[in-house]
């Protein structure tokens, strides 16, 4: 990622850069003692259209860019039963129909952080027609198509071809222990997972069983922030306009800068003041799809200028979840709860005396809104007296995507010393949620179990007996497109591996880096409501 006062390029910026899977990377990250147990992946959806027809003096009404994507839109809806026909679907004018939602009443907010979604009128000076390829506002464009099947292949180059720890193909008999498949309730999260899906699995036999995705009501799913969460929009809001202030000078060059520009200076003098929330996403959110799929653009408006917008609308909406581990933990939570859950089921599952399964991979699909908390997440540094976001923090490109994976390795030898938070005093409740969340060493869904095992003394039965070290064959490693990343909980010497250093975190040294952030759907909402 590229510092804010340097020159940026678009591709780097607006497309995630995937892993180069050369025998070198392999041989370096995936050494044959350590054993891959179970991997999430997360990605953002595709390039997409704009949300909403906005700066019409240099945007398009029509964005006919979606001539491959259109009948295969139409098949889906026609597969969920939302057919233009019986469901009415969002006209472009063009005798296209399309859905945002799979569902017709998800009505959770979304938030504005890409500006009010009021569609302007058609610019005199644009030429733009509808036709078969017209795409609506959102919708995930032929190139957002490409780019998921791409991170598909990728991912099936390294997990199925290089690694052999997903199977070649998808049978009836290993597909229900093989996956698990989530989108969020918008149509270009879901048409994205089965692009991914796609390349991951190019060739599903014909009359396999249908695969099961996994679609939450609005209201309950934790794969973005709820908005409707009064505190956390409240503390977001805040800490929001405090680093606008902070980065007055930058915001008021950008301004200036994008004031000069053909058709930008009208809608920043009609809906942005400098130094407003939002104006760099706002442009943003234009500029960034028409520079991507190579639409003309008014002079002044290059990669360099994308750049800066791009790390300024990160100062407008994302710096907020690093600086404050409650409102990061109200926009995710949740999910983070989720993920710890699932690496707990994986270990179990792993150490069962009999067989069990639990799928290999999920694959989760979601948005920038999704990501950005994320990478707070795993950013965050408990041992720093202030917590600010990294100076170069970007937005998410399209079809960004994190992986954890679970890892097991019973050969090289384990850190030698304990991590500094085993040493501190217990806090004295048994019960874990009534820890506070800075001072949990781990999410509250880590069961004892986990560090029980079982023992057997000469002339009695077998005893349970509680080993804080029986998890240490176990390790966590986060990647963020094509870097893994350092959680700076696993820095502590007890809390890495001992040959791969701190990017492959111990499990525990995993479970104390998320621990203040994992809560579950009851304390979220206590903390949402808090006044």
């Amino acid at each position: 990622m590229a510092p804010s006062n340097t020159s940026s390029a678009a591709s780097d910026v607006l497309r995630a850069p995937l892993p180069t899977l050369t025998p070198e990377f392999v041989a370096e990250h995936y050494p044959s003692q350590l054993r891959l147990v179970h991997v999430d992946l997360l990605h953002r959806h595709g390039e997409r259209t704009p949300v909403s027809h906005r700066i019409p003096e240099i945007s398009p009404k029509y964005w006919n860019i979606c001539a491959k994507g259109n009948p295969l839109h139409r098949d889906f809806l026609k597969a969920i039963g939302r057919d233009t026909e019986s469901a009415g679907g969002d006209s472009t004018d063009g005798g296209v129909q399309w859905q945002s939602h799979i569902f017709k009443n998800a009505t959770r907010s979304s938030g504005t952080i890409f500006g009010v979604s009021s569609a302007a009128a058609q610019h005199p000076s644009d030429t733009s027609q509808p036709t078969e390829a017209t795409c609506g506002f959102g919708q995930l464009t032929d190139t957002g198509r490409q780019s998921m099947a791409a991170l598909g292949a990728n991912m099936r180059e390294l997990y199925v071809d290089a690694l052999r720890f997903l199977p070649n193909t998808l049978h009836s008999n290993n597909k229900s222990d093989t996956l698990y498949l989530r989108t969020t309730i918008y149509t270009r999260a879901f048409e994205s997972l089965q692009h991914v899906l796609g390349g991951l699995y190019p060739e599903i036999p014909v009359g396999s069983p249908k695969l099961r995705v996994h679609v939450r009501p609005s209201d309950r799913d934790n794969l973005f922030p709820d908005f409707g969460c009064k505190q956390m929009v409240k503390q977001s809001m805040k800490l929001n306009a405090q680093n606008i202030e902070r980065n007055e000078a930058e915001f008021q060059q950008l301004h200036q800068d994008m004031l000069k520009i053909p058709g930008l200076s009208a809608y920043l003098d009609a809906d942005h003041k400098s130094g407003q929330a939002q104006a760099a996403i706002s442009v943003m959110d234009v500029v960034a799809p028409m520079h991507i799929h190579d639409m003309p653009l008014p002079q002044g408006i290059n990669d360099e200028l994308i750049g800066r917008l791009s790390h300024m609308a990160s100062v407008e909406n994302l710096h907020s979840a690093w600086q404050s581990s409650a409102v990061a933990r109200m926009q995710i939570g949740q999910l983070v709860y989720e993920l710890a859950g699932n690496i707990v089921d994986a270990v179990q599952t792993d150490r069962a005396p009999i067989a069990a399964t639990q799928p290999q991979l999920g694959i989760y699909s979601g948005h920038d809104t999704t990501l950005a908390p994320l990478l707070a997440v795993f950013g965050h540094d408990a041992d720093k007296p202030t917590h600010d976001a990294p100076p170069n923090l970007e937005w998410p490109p399209y079809a960004s995507s994190m992986r954890i994976e679970l890892l097991n390795d019973t050969v090289s030898p384990h850190p030698t010393v304990q991590p500094a938070w085993e040493q501190d005093p217990a806090h004295p409740s048994a019960d874990p949620s009534k820890v506070p969340f800075d001072e949990r060493v781990r999410p509250t869904n880590v069961p004892k179990s986990l560090y029980q095992w079982t023992s057997r003394r000469q002339g009695s039965g077998p005893t349970e007996q509680v080993n804080p070290r029986a998890t240490r064959d176990y390790y966590v490693r986060v990647w963020y497109n094509d870097r893994a990343l350092l959680l700076p909980a696993c820095r502590d010497p007890g809390a890495h591996h001992s040959k791969h250093g701190p990017s492959v975190c111990t499990l525990d040294g995993f479970f104390k880096q998320i621990a203040r952030f994992a809560a579950t759907e009851k304390e979220t909402r206590v903390e949402c409501l808090a006044s």
